[in-house]
């Protein structure tokens, strides 16, 4: 019976370590964007990035971070940091040659490798989006 509650009481331990507090939001992300409007210039050379447009700031959970990869291929992710991500100030608020840094916890992410963490404290990648191209089209959707 002790072992009972002992298993019982780590169980409940560890359940309360994973609060839903420690993971980006999920949210319903529908939006088609003109490449070759002004806003988005920056995109046309790859390794750019944009991400402080009124319109991608309005969608995702902290806005969204658009990289032009190579070629054809673009990543799309959400600014809200991993790293304790409910905090109100836990978003990328720069992002310099393909590395997008959170001002709140000094974390950075690598947007050429799916947003992967650079550095502590974050250990989880940037939350990305899913995205297709058809001329200057992009449609980002989840």
């Amino acid at each position: 019976m002790k072992s009972s509650i002992y298993i019982f009481s780590i169980s409940l331990l560890i359940a309360s370590c994973n609060s839903k507090d420690n993971y980006i939001e999920e949210v319903y992300v529908n939006i088609l964007i003109d490449l070759s409007l002004p806003e988005y210039s920056d995109l046309q050379v790859s390794g750019n990035s944009i991400f402080d447009v009124p319109l991608l700031n309005e969608e995702g959970v902290e806005g969204i971070i658009i990289y032009h990869g190579v070629g054809d291929d673009y990543k799309v992710y959400d600014r809200n940091c991993s790293y304790e991500p409910s905090l109100a100030c836990s978003h990328i608020d720069s992002v310099n040659a393909g590395i997008a840094y959170c001002g709140c916890c000094t974390s950075a992410f690598l947007l050429e490798q799916d947003g992967a963490a650079a550095n502590a404290p974050a250990l989880l990648p940037l939350k990305q989006y899913h995205s297709s191209l058809q001329g200057s089209q992009m449609h980002i959707y989840n």
